[in-house]
């Protein structure tokens, strides 16, 4: 069950910074910004499971598995996060010239 919860922090974490920046990228005249803010919502919802995982975990490796895990997860939605900001923004900016 823990696991479950592990994963769907995870793909929670990456539908939040997604939708968040999209919605933002709309309103904005450069992705940075709503990239910036997808990355905190990232960050914040990623360190909470890490936490999670490291009270909940009883052993040593373990918890440092889990806690790497998140920060990998976090480095590749933030990278992803950023390709599609960009790629995006360039669209945006075609079919509005």
């Amino acid at each position: 069950m823990k696991l479950f919860f592990f994963v769907l922090i995870i793909l929670l974490a990456a539908a939040a910074s997604f939708v968040w920046s999209w919605k933002r990228l709309l309103d904005f005249n450069s992705y940075k910004k709503p990239f910036i803010e997808g990355t905190v919502f990232n960050f914040i919802i990623m360190l909470l499971g890490s936490l999670w995982w490291f009270f909940t975990e009883n052993n040593y490796e373990d918890q440092l598995t889990g806690v790497f895990y998140f920060l990998v997860s976090f480095l590749v939605i933030m990278v992803l996060n950023g390709f599609i900001q960009a790629y995006l923004f360039s669209k945006r900016k075609e079919t509005s010239s």
